[in-house]
């Protein structure tokens, strides 16, 4: 395998709202970069990325799945990652390891919910962003719509990099602003394309459009800015070299169309990546923590290992598989290195480098690439594993609270053990699901962040373990509240020969003070204009009857 430097590396996350074509965009890439020799669908489940039983089942992502190839000299790390909301760890720790990220938003739906939260996310972690308006060969696509709807949401800096000239059923020519040039692309799904000079109404719209992206390049740097002041432009050179920091700076964010389904407009799409897009060179320095917990960086160039888990996977007849990213150093096969978390040394099997369920092995990996290795002791998603002579933690992913709940019911006996084990390998493979054994309710409440996201965890935990199983509504803790005082008093006596039995036992039952007092103290009563303690949901409910609380 070819050695790459962390300079000729580009880890991203594909990301976007749920159907929004994130895994068919993914295929084409691998197409590009001739991984692949064919386009797989969705629909008979011959995607690279979606391979699990689940997501060939539902017909959607539930992992994220790790994808590479070669562009243009660079190696593509490429995260394909579910755009359901339930699976949202996925694309978190996607975007924990990515360098920027590829957000895809559909030429028909525009900016969904999804994609206003991965949006967020990324901002969070201060990576840049490119957008794709993707599927631009269905009917009523509208690029101008979209693009309008994506600078309402992320602001006027939005900027084509091109433009579709047959947007609809056979779209395959778009206008490349960069070039200059009209773009036509083959319909055989091979991604090949011919270039011509922009004439007519396209030219001028593209020289429009070229001014205003010099401009945006201009503002990224002050020695470009006093170029276009003086000469009233900016060179072609000049321009081209100062997109990469434009990018970074989120000077402009460049958004493409293309139709992943088609691949067309993604070899171009892999081009500007290839060239402009960010690398581990432009993060390379990462905020962690040492043994006594204070402040400390990794940087690229060190020479002992840290490398940070983003997610495992358990796979039959395969075992655990832990993804990572090397943040500094080399690792090789047998390489020996310490969990900082777990607080125990691990040492470093097979390594692999993944597209989808193919697994290439390879004998090391370099700094700032993303790979996989199997058969760790006890490491999990979000440890930090590095040298025993640089002992650091990096920083981890801050996961959502998980909101549905259900029981657990088990409709065979004898299959605790299976269950218990199975539910901790869930957990350690996707930390937003969360179990526990309620001692008062008698039950196991399962805990995920919705009822799809239940449904997929049910579906493996029977399919991995082999236990029948089914989810009911949780029992509720009812309390009872002592609201009156009575009084009572009961005599004992029983004669059976001997000395015989006698007991009186007297009883009182009255409430505690203010035990009608709700968390939200005191507050002013409109009916009697005094002082009470009864609130309920924020609002004053009216005087307590023998029928309840009235207006």
């Amino acid at each position: 395998m070819q050695t790459y430097q962390p300079g000729d590396i580009r880890n991203f996350a594909i990301l976007g709202h749920a159907s929004s074509g994130k895994t068919m965009l993914s295929e084409a890439m691998l197409v590009c970069g001739g991984v692949i020799h064919r386009m797989g669908g969705i629909l008979n489940g011959t995607t690279v990325s979606d391979y699990h039983v689940s997501e060939q089942q539902r017909q959607i992502s539930v992992h994220a799945s790790l994808l590479h190839t070669e562009w243009l000299g660079k190696k593509f790390n490429i995260i394909d990652t579910p755009g359901y909301l339930d699976f949202i760890s996925e694309g978190l720790g996607a975007l924990r390891v990515g360098d920027f990220a590829l957000v895809v938003v559909h030429a028909n739906h525009g900016v969904g919910v999804g994609t206003d939260q991965v949006w967020s996310y990324s901002t969070q972690y201060g990576i840049p962003r490119m957008i794709v308006i993707n599927a631009m060969d269905k009917e009523q696509a509208n690029f101008e719509k979209v693009l309008a709807h994506c600078r309402d949401h992320f602001g006027e800096r939005v900027f084509p990099m091109n433009w579709p000239i047959n947007p609809g059923p056979g779209f395959n020519t778009v206008l490349d602003v960069m070039r200059n040039e009209i773009v036509s692309y083959q319909k055989d799904l091979s991604g090949k394309f011919q270039e011509a000079p922009a004439t007519g109404e396209w030219a001028n719209k593209v020289n429009q459009l070229h001014k205003q992206l010099i401009e945006y390049i201009a503002e990224s740097d002050d020695s470009l800015l006093e170029k276009f002041f003086d000469q009233g432009s900016l060179s072609e050179d000049e321009l081209r070299a100062g997109v990469h920091a434009a990018v970074q700076k989120q000077s402009f964010i460049p958004v493409f169309c293309a139709s992943g389904e088609t691949n067309i407009g993604v070899a171009r799409l892999m081009d500007f990546i290839a060239k402009y897009g960010s690398s581990p060179v432009d993060r390379e320095k990462v905020k962690a923590a040492d043994a006594n917990g204070n402040e400390k960086q990794v940087s690229l160039s060190g020479p002992d290992p840290v490398l940070y888990v983003f997610k495992t996977m358990s796979e039959a007849q395969f075992g655990e598989l832990s993804f990572f990213r090397l943040y500094s150093g080399s690792v090789k096969v047998g390489t020996e290195l310490y969990n900082s978390d777990r607080r125990i040394t691990e040492k470093v099997g097979q390594i692999y480098i993944l597209n989808g369920k193919n697994r290439t092995p390879v004998n090391s990996l370099n700094a700032g690439d993303i790979g996989a290795v199997v058969k760790l002791k006890d490491t999990h998603t979000g440890n930090t594993l590095c040298s025993p002579r640089m002992i650091v933690t990096l920083p981890k992913v801050v996961y959502p609270k998980s909101n549905v709940h259900a029981a657990l019911k088990l409709n065979s006996k004898g299959d605790e053990d299976k269950i218990a084990t199975g539910l901790a390998a869930l957990h350690e493979e996707d930390p937003t699901f969360l179990y526990h054994v309620d001692s008062e309710l008698h039950q196991t409440v399962m805990s995920a962040q919705g009822d799809l996201h239940l449904a997929v965890l049910t579906d493996r935990l029977k399919r991995r373990y082999k236990v029948e199983i089914e989810l009911i509504p949780p029992r509720i803790p009812f309390r009872e509240t002592i609201k009156g005082r009575a009084e009572s008093k009961y005599r004992h006596k029983k004669q059976t020969g001997g000395a015989g039995q006698f007991a009186e036992v007297w009883m009182r039952i009255e409430p505690k003070p203010n035990s009608l007092r709700a968390e939200c103290g005191p507050c002013l009563c409109p009916v009697r204009r005094e002082r009470c303690h009864v609130r309920l949901h924020g609002r004053h409910p009216g005087r307590l009857s023998r029928r309840g609380f009235e207006d």
